[in-house]
């Protein structure tokens, strides 16, 4: 128990670390990307902007102490001093001829028993931490089942809406369902477009197309991928503040 309480305590103390390092220098680069992104917002096309915010999730994925010589982290890096050579001291024992070496008696020094060890405080956030991080990964997970029994349970589409996307895609999937909400994109290996049956009664062909050709650039363009890798950092990083900011800005410009 008390080797388990020693581990806890040192790795909290690593992670703390981590996370300052993690912390200064994203909100440093999220906080660059917003002003960039508000001076860029009526001369630069959505999709740019939308490639340079997805630098935040690539720096999540990177460790802190990978600091280049473009990054504030090589210049706010201080050098460690080199410690100063030992120096050497010779002494040099004399006795007379009638003198002789004493040397003490050497007793055993009892020491009081170290107290038991206790969890200290950056243990007990870390615990918090990772805690919550599980009960978000548990709720991504029931969502996304939720999600994937709805895709199932939908009605296969009929012929002529799935020949309003030409060329016909082989991977892509297109299925009705009765909920009203608009058209997603779901699943990551087998993609679904879930449609909602009102729209497609509604709609003429040529907007039905619009609708599905916007959900198929989607699919190209990997957001389903990038959408559950944001979801993953969130869960990671759910304390870091800027990051929901960044999130909701990423998913705004796509």
């Amino acid at each position: 128990m008390n080797l388990l309480i020693e581990t806890l305590n040192a790795l909290a103390d690593h992670v703390l670390g981590f996370a300052w390092q993690m912390l200064w220098q994203s909100s440093l680069l999220i906080g660059l990307l917003f002003a960039l992104d508000l001076l860029m917002r009526r001369k630069v096309r959505p999709a740019v902007r939308y490639a340079l915010w997805l630098v935040v999730l690539v720096k999540l994925l990177l460790p802190p102490s990978l600091a280049l010589p473009t990054s504030p982290g090589w210049w706010m890096h201080s050098a460690k001093a080199m410690p100063a050579a030992p120096r050497s001291t010779s002494v040099v024992v004399t006795y007379g001829e009638n003198d002789e070496a004493f040397l003490p008696v050497a007793s055993t020094p009892s020491f009081p028993a170290p107290p038991p060890p206790s969890l200290t405080l950056a243990a007990w956030g870390f615990i918090g931490t990772v805690t919550l991080s599980l009960g978000l990964f548990a709720w991504m997970l029931i969502r996304w089942q939720q999600v994937t029994g709805e895709a199932r349970r939908a009605a296969e589409a009929p012929a002529w809406l799935n020949e309003l996307l030409s060329p016909p895609q082989h991977q892509l999937r297109l299925r009705l369902t009765d909920r009203p909400q608009s058209p997603p994109v779901c699943g990551l290996v087998r993609p679904v477009i879930l449609l909602p049956r009102s729209l497609a009664e509604r709609l003429p062909p040529s907007q039905l197309r619009a609708v599905l050709l916007h959900e198929l650039f989607h699919l190209r363009r990997g957001d389903a991928w990038v959408n559950c890798a944001q979801a993953l950092l969130q869960i990671v990083y759910w304390w870091h503040p800027l990051l929901w900011l960044a999130n909701a800005r990423i998913r705004r410009l796509r």
